[in-house]
């Protein structure tokens, strides 16, 4: 849309016949100042009438920014410039004196006529600080899941296909950590009984103690993993693409949490949860084989 009374919309449509214009494709024009600040000084505006960057589309922006960098090129290889200023600003208590979103390339050099554009210094106090920094960084949070493009499906569907090959191994290692601790059970307690040596029974129920807390980091595993397929299929919020990381599929944790201690980040890491261990796949199968050591124990010690 062309505002009739913006004159950076005249320039657009070339109604402006005194422009310097050098540079156009069909998402942006380019042009010198009538009041440059420095020579070679270039003003970039999108062709749709844009007011300021709140009203800028994504792909609006992109095109900005790839006529920016051949510009600023340009200027670098035409006036050779000791530095360059980027300047973009939206309102009137930003200097903005049109109302079409623009940029200026300004070339620079030391001692230039523009002078420093920054504050030599400011009074801010830290709580002030700190509660912008906060503030900022939850809009942006908020703000993000409006913002990212949609996933395909078929890109959603190979993700999901690389989640469930994770789960099939992990259910498959759970799987032939049983069938590798009954062979060992069988033969420790075997001779534990025949040879009335009750050194090897216990070995027998240490081997099944250890062989219960790798099944249990596998189920567990598992378990996080078939987290991270839900929350893909599912949808209830955004992971990176293709993640194979299970932390992804956690839920944030608010920017007051107290932090973990390291005692109990390491138990958190290196042990399961009472529900793991009380699942059906591990507390039957590993405490009938824990009496039974106990059994044999017994015998072998009598």
């Amino acid at each position: 849309m062309v505002s009739e009374e913006c004159e950076f919309c005249e320039i657009v449509d070339r109604d402006d016949p005194d422009v310097r214009e050098i540079y156009r494709d069909e998402s942006v024009v380019a042009f010198f100042p009538t009041e440059p600040a420095a020579l070679g000084h270039v003003l970039i505006v999108p062709r749709r009438h844009v007011p300021d960057i709140w009203s800028l589309e994504p792909d609006e922006a992109a095109d900005l920014s790839r006529a920016a960098l051949l510009l600023a090129d340009a200027i670098r290889e035409a006036v050779t410039p000791e530095g360059l200023s980027v300047i973009q600003s939206n309102g009137d208590t930003a200097t903005q004196t049109v109302p079409h979103l623009h940029i200026h390339l300004v070339p620079r050099w030391k001692d230039d006529a523009i002078g420093p554009i920054w504050p030599v210094g400011t009074d801010f106090s830290e709580v002030s600080k700190e509660a912008a920094m906060l503030d900022v960084r939850d809009a942006a949070e908020r703000l993000r899941s409006f913002t990212e493009l949609p996933i395909a499906p078929e890109d959603r569907r190979k993700h999901l296909d690389y989640i469930q090959a994770v789960v099939t191994r992990q259910s498959a290692a759970s799987s032939s950590a049983k069938g590798w601790l009954l062979p060992i059970v069988t033969a420790t307690f075997g001779f534990a009984i025949t040879q009335h040596t009750w050194p090897l029974a216990a070995l027998g129920m240490v081997a099944v103690v250890l062989f219960a807390y790798l099944d249990a980091n596998y189920l567990r595993s598992e378990k996080r993993f078939r987290r991270l397929y839900d929350t893909v299929a599912r949808s209830t919020r955004r992971v990176p693409l293709f993640t194979l990381d299970p932390v992804d599929a956690d839920e944030i944790l608010a920017n007051d949490a107290p932090a973990m201690s390291k005692w109990k980040k390491a138990v958190h890491t290196y042990l399961p949860k009472w529900s793991i261990w009380a699942s059906w796949s591990i507390a039957p199968f590993y405490i009938a084989l824990l009496l039974l050591g106990v059994g044999v124990l017994i015998a072998s010690a009598s």
